[in-house]
């Protein structure tokens, strides 16, 4: 590319002479006719019309029949461009170190103009960057401030939005150890949140084996998230990741790692087959026709949401708060038979734990409270005008101190139970607990409602528990 610089224009017939004065700035040669005028350097290469509007300072005329082809050019200038033509350097009768003289004069002066001008322009965008940086830096300010609300308070349910279901009949894919299996995923990587793979095993494999699920993108080269399971937790069923915050907006191939080590198989449900072969899963490098049963979720791009509390996190994640999901709050058991689960409102976003008379009503959510949680809280609220007051209470239990008799209720610790609390109909209350020290093993969580001494019918005693977290 010509490199941009301070020019003058001369006319070709001028060119000679021009040459002759050795300026310090460099020459534009004008030639051709009035409709069809060209433009070219000191060496004949031509040049485009926006290098020479960029390079182009003053006009250096030099005879009678170049000052006539340069005046031809303010048409050009005015009409087509919409610029005045450039300014001209006027020599008088002399010798040519006189015009030498001249022109440098004029050189230093246009060039000293230029350079003030362009340190007021550099001062003018110092200014401009400064306040754009400032509102920039208020513009991130309070998209934090909205994601965090958000990310609080607002809907934060990642959204389930492909899922390839495990085929009945299929054969599982197979992984023993040091197998790895390498999957293209399916879909745009703008948004993806979270992934989901189906294990197959009716019996999880021998103690001690590991599974390591890495997210990669060929086109970067670049991991993006890894996770790992112990053995111990590769149960029947879906097997959640998920990542911290939503991929961005740019879009990227993306390449799912499935490895295991250790004793035993890990089988994966295989779902449909995909007609492309490069959609076509990799075991042990030989292509396999049928892919793995995949679920993928997504979420505002570049944003975080809280994590479900099922879901594996990544290594070096934060783990800081998870969402117990209408998915999960529908495995709830019913202390009552502990055979049956507690329905789910209306909406599918809260569990009824349908206040009874001379008892406490109870559902227990198995397991949920991993290791690592400080604090568990849950909305409550009898969602009926003319229901009765009811008491609300939630409390924990190690997973192991689980009762197996239906209909007794525990003992609780004081210091994981919120205590009763009393609502109104309609009200909106929060029961918490806040623990002493974080959990070291899976604990249940339990939801109770009872009537209070003053009340004896659980007429429309819709009493619910929604948006239940754990802050880690």
């Amino acid at each position: 590319m010509t490199q941009q610089h301070a020019s003058l224009l001369v006319a070709s017939e001028d060119y000679a002479e021009a040459s002759a004065l050795s300026l310090p700035v460099s020459l534009i040669v004008a030639s051709g006719s009035r409709s069809d005028i060209a433009f070219s350097d000191g060496g004949g290469l031509p040049l485009p019309m926006d290098q020479v509007m960029l390079r182009i300072i003053g006009q250096l005329p030099l005879s009678s029949s170049g000052k006539k082809r340069l005046s031809q050019l303010a048409e050009l200038w005015r009409d087509r461009l919409d610029i005045d033509p450039p300014a001209e350097i006027t020599l008088g009768m002399g010798d040519i170190l006189d015009s030498r003289t001249k022109v440098l004069e004029w050189l230093v002066a246009r060039l000293t103009e230029q350079q003030q001008k362009g340190a007021q322009r550099s001062t003018r965008f110092m200014r401009e960057l400064g306040l754009l940086r400032q509102q920039h830096e208020a513009i991130q300010a309070s998209f934090q401030n909205l994601e965090q609300f958000v990310y609080r308070h607002g809907p934060q349910h990642r959204t389930l939005e492909t899922t390839l279901s495990p085929v009945s009949g299929q054969l599982p894919i197979t992984l023993r150890g040091g197998s790895r299996l390498m999957q293209r995923l399916p879909g745009a990587s703008t948004g993806l949140s979270d992934l989901a793979i189906h294990i197959s095993n009716e019996t999880a494999p021998a103690e001690g084996g590991m599974l390591n699920v890495s997210l990669l993108s060929p086109d970067t080269n670049e991991t993006l998230a890894i996770w790992e399971v112990s053995a111990a937790r590769l149960e029947q069923g879906w097997l959640r990741f998920s990542l911290d915050r939503a991929l961005g907006p740019d879009t990227i191939s993306l390449m799912l790692n499935v490895s295991y080590q250790g004793e035993g198989v890990v089988k994966l449900s295989s779902a449909v087959q995909h007609p492309e072969p490069r959609f076509h899963p990799e075991v042990d490098g030989q292509p396999v026709e049928t892919l793995p049963a995949l679920q993928l979720w997504r979420w505002i791009a570049g944003a975080n949401a809280p994590i479900p509390a099922h879901a594996v996190i990544q290594v070096g994640g934060r783990n800081r708060l998870r969402r117990v999901e209408r998915h999960t709050l529908a495995t709830a058991i019913d202390l009552e038979s502990l055979n049956s689960t507690v329905p789910l409102f209306q909406s599918s976003e809260a569990l009824l734990v349908h206040v009874v008379p001379q008892r406490v009503a109870c559902g227990i959510l198995p397991g949920i409270a991993l290791p690592g949680a400080r604090q568990v809280f849950a909305t409550l609220a009898t969602r009926h005008a003319e229901a009765p007051a009811v008491e609300y209470q939630l409390a924990l239990l190690p997973q192991d101190q689980r009762p197996h008799k239906p209909g007794r209720l525990p003992d609780f610790d004081p210091k994981l139970a919120s205590g009763w609390i009393r609502l109104a109909p309609e009200e909106e209350g929060q029961a918490h607990v806040l623990l002493p020290e974080p959990l070291d093993a899976p604990y249940d969580i339990y939801l109770m409602t009872r009537l209070p001494k003053d009340q004896h019918s659980n007429a429309y005693g819709w009493s619910t528990f929604s948006n239940i977290c754990l802050q880690f």
